[in-house]
């Protein structure tokens, strides 16, 4: 993994990990999950919308999960 990547998810987890952080990420998940589309929604990209909103959640959680090879050797040694 490059240092790049690796200094990314620290940042992602400097913030989304604080109790603050955690506190908007689960405010955002709840918007997001009580937004229901349908197929007879008179937006039809609204469906697009709620995805794009999803996958940004996904990407969040992801990179606070992700660890690095570096930091996975260090707990095993």
């Amino acid at each position: 993994m490059s240092k790049s990547l690796t200094q990314l998810q620290l940042a992602y987890r400097q913030v989304f990990e604080t109790p603050n952080g955690e506190l908007v990420l689960k405010d955002l998940e709840r918007i997001i999950n009580q937004t229901r589309v349908s197929a007879d929604a008179p937006n039809p990209y609204s469906c697009v919308l709620q995805i794009g909103q999803q996958q940004l959640l996904r990407r969040i959680t992801n990179m606070c999960r992700q660890r690095s090879a570096v930091e996975n050797n260090k707990d095993t040694i």
